[in-house]
C-alpha cells in the first residue's frame, strides 16, 4: 500500500509574535456521529495521511490531491482524532476525478469539525495520487496571512540533509523541523549541526535519557514523530545551546529505520514571512533515486523590481565539495565559484558581488559539484531593488538533481485569477519549467478544472491544452492571456490542476499568491514528476 506522510509542523505557537491561537492546547473535537477505530485506506491501493489537521482556528491547512493515474478516481478523505478514532460526520467524498484532475479539502470548510480541533487525514484513492499540504496562519492583530506549502512523498531515508537551519539568528531568524518515521521500526536520530565556513565546531545531538534509544539517538515510535525548535514552545525539542544566535545545516541520521523531514523558516518579529522545504534523502554513491547531486537545477533565478533568490547549499559528505553555481538567463550567464567543507554549508544571493549578476535579471541556475550536495531556493522581495529592506514574500523550493528530471510535471495547485475582484487579481499561480540539459523541450500543457472549488463563475468543467518550445528556462504565468499555460484563450477564471509532458526531461516549480490578503501570500512547490 502506497502510503505518503505529511509532517507536523504546528508552527502556531512557535511564531508567538504572530498572536496565534496556540493549538497544541485545543482539544479534539468533532460533530455528533458514530465514532470508528482507525482503518485508513478503506481497502483502496493508494493513500495519504495528513498530520495536524486544524480547521476554523488561526492556522488552517487545505489537503489538496491530484487524480496521478490513468482512469477516473474516487478520492475520499477520512478525519481521525490522534487517538485514531475516525469522525464519520467529517468524511469527503469525490467520485469521478479525471485523470489529472484535483479535488480540494479544506478542513475550515469541514462542518463535521469543530473549531480547535485537531487530527489526522487519511486521503486514499483506487488511483494513483499526489498530494499537498497548503498551511495558512492568519494574525489575530491585523489579519495578515503566512502561507507555505508541503509536498508529500511516499518513503524516507536513512539519512537527511538540512541545507538551512537557523536557531533565533540575531533574535530574529528561525527555523523549526519536524522528523517523522516512515519506516516499520523504531527510528533511533542523530542531529549533526554544521556552521558557515567552520566558524564553530560542529555540534551533535543525539539526546539523553528516557528520550534517547538504549543505544543513542532521540527515539521515534513507528508512525510517531518529534520536532526541533529554538525553543520547547509547543512540545518541541530545543536545539543545543550552542547552536543559539547561528545559521547552520544539520544532517540527521536513523538506524533501524527510515524518516522523512519538514522545514519551516520563520521570523520571530515584525514581518510575516514564512517559507518551508523538505529535507533531502541522500542515497549511497551513484544512487539516482535520492535527493543529492553533482548537477542540481534549480529552476528560477531572479534579481527584478526587489525579487531576489537566494541559494543554500549543504555537504553531507566526508570531503569537501568544489563547486560552480551558473545563473542563465535574459541579461546573459553568470558563474560562482564555492567551496564547501566537508559536512558543511555555503550560500550565495544574486546581491552578492561575487558573481556580479545585474538588476533586471530572469532566469534559472544550475549548480555543479564533485560531490553530491542539496540545494534549496529561497525567494524574497525588497521594497525595491537594492533598498534592503524585505516585504513579507518569502518562499522555498528544493533544488533538483538532474538525474530526478523526468518527461512530466504534474501540479496539483494551480490558479487563475480566482475570486479576481474590481482591480484585484485574486488567486493567481506561475509554473516555471527548465530544461534538464540546458537545450531544447517540446512541452504540451493540459489544464483540468476542478468543478467542485467554491470560486465564484470559476467551477465550470473545462480541459485546455498549449503547446510551447522551451529553451533554457521558461515561466508559464497563468494570470495573463499569452503563454498561461491554460489554452490558446484562457478561461476568466480557473482552480485546478496541471500536467506538462515534454520530449526530453523537465524540472518545474509552481508559485500560488494572492493579492487579496496582507502578508506573506506565495507558496512555492515543486512538481511531481513521473
Amino acid at each position: 500500500m502506497e502510503r505518503i506522510r505529511i509532517r507536523r509542523l504546528a508552527l502556531a505557537t512557535v511564531l508567538g509574535a504572530l498572536t496565534l491561537i496556540p493549538v497544541a492546547t485545543a482539544n479534539a473535537g468533532s460533530m455528533p456521529g458514530n465514532r470508528q477505530e482507525l482503518t485508513p485506506g478503506r481497502g483502496f491501493d493508494h493513500v495519504a495521511v495528513l498530520p495536524a489537521l486544524l480547521p476554523n482556528s488561526k492556522e488552517n491547512t487545505s489537503s489538496i490531491a491530484q487524480n496521478n493515474g490513468n482512469a477516473p478516481a474516487t478520492i475520499v478523505m477520512d478525519i481521525y482524532t490522534p487517538q485514531g478514532v475516525q469522525i464519520p460526520s467529517a468524511t469527503v467524498v469525490y467520485p469521478n476525478v479525471p485523470p489529472g484532475g484535483t479535488r480540494v479539502f479544506a478542513q475550515a470548510l469541514n462542518t463535521g469539525l469543530t473549531p480547535g480541533f485537531r487530527g489526522v487525514g487519511v486521503i486514499s484513492s483506487d488511483q494513483p495520487i499526489n498530494a499537498l499540504l497548503v498551511r495558512d496562519i492568519e494574525s489575530s492583530s491585523n489579519f495578515a496571512k503566512s502561507y507555505s506549502i508541503h509536498n508529500a512523498y511516499p518513503t524516507g531515508g536513512t539519512k537527511v540533509t538540512l541545507p538551512y537551519v537557523a536557531n533565533a539568528l540575531d533574535n530574529t531568524y528561525n527555523t523549526r523541523f519536524a522528523i517523522a518515521n516512515t519506516g516499520a521500526a523504531e527510528a533511533c536520530v542523530t542531529i549533526l549541526y554544521t556552521f558557515p565556513g567552520g566558524a564553530k565546531t560542529p555540534v551533535t545531538d543525539a539526546g539523553s535519557g528516557a528520550a534517547a534509544c538504549a543505544g543513542g539517538g532521540y527515539k521515534i515510535p513507528v508512525g510517531g514523530q518529534i520536532s526541533f525548535a529554538p525553543t520547547a514552545v509547543d512540545g518541541a525539542i530545543p536545539m543545543p545551546a550552542s547552536t543559539s544566535n547561528s545559521i547552520m545545516a544539520a544532517t540527521i541520521t536513523t538506524s533501524a529505520s527510515t524518516v522523512t523531514v519538514g522545514v519551516d523558516a520563520f521570523l520571530s518579529g515584525g514581518l510575516r514571512k514564512l517559507a518551508s522545504y523538505d529535507g533531502f534523502i541522500v542515497g549511497g554513491a551513484g544512487d539516482t533515486t535520492d535527493d543529492v547531486g553533482t548537477t542540481i537545477s534549480i529552476p528560477l533565478a531572479i534579481k527584478l523590481d526587489g525579487y531576489y533568490t537566494q541559494i543554500l547549499l549543504s555537504n553531507a559528505n566526508a570531503s569537501a565539495a568544489n563547486a560552480t553555481i551558473t545563473y542563465t538567463g535574459n541579461t546573459g550567464t553568470y558563474t560562482v565559484p564555492l567551496t564547501i567543507a566537508a559536512n558543511g554549508t555555503g550560500s550565495h544571493s544574486v546581491y552578492e558581488a561575487v558573481g556580479n549578476i545585474p538588476e533586471g535579471f530572469v532566469g534559472a541556475a544550475t549548480v555543479t559539484s564533485d560531490q553530491p550536495l542539496a540545494a534549496v531556493l529561497f525567494r524574497s522581495k525588497m521594497t525595491s531593488a537594492g533598498s534592503y529592506i524585505d516585504e513579507d514574500l518569502y518562499t522555498a523550493v528544493n533544488g533538483v538533481p538532474t538525474d530526478r528530471a523526468t518527461t512530466s510535471a504534474k501540479f496539483p495547485l494551480i490558479f487563475r485569477r480566482a475570486y479576481a475582484s474590481g482591480g484585484a487579481g485574486g488567486y493567481n499561480t506561475w509554473v516555471s519549467v527548465s530544461v534538464a540539459n540546458g537545450g531544447t523541450a517540446n512541452v504540451t500543457v493540459t489544464a483540468i478544472n476542478d468543478t467542485s472549488n467554491s470560486a465564484p463563475g470559476c467551477n465550470a468543467a473545462g480541459t485546455y491544452q498549449a503547446t510551447k518550445t522551451i529553451t533554457g528556462s521558461f515561466i508559464f504565468y497563468q494570470g495573463l492571456t499569452t503563454d498561461s499555460g491554460i489554452g490558446a484563450t484562457p478561461p476568466g477564471c480557473f482552480w485546478g490542476g496541471m500536467t506538462i509532458t515534454s520530449d526530453v526531461p523537465i524540472i518545474a516549480i509552481a508559485n500560488a499568491t494572492n493579492d487579496l490578503n496582507l502578508g506573506d501570500n506565495d507558496g512555492l512547490y515543486n512538481a511531481f514528476g513521473n
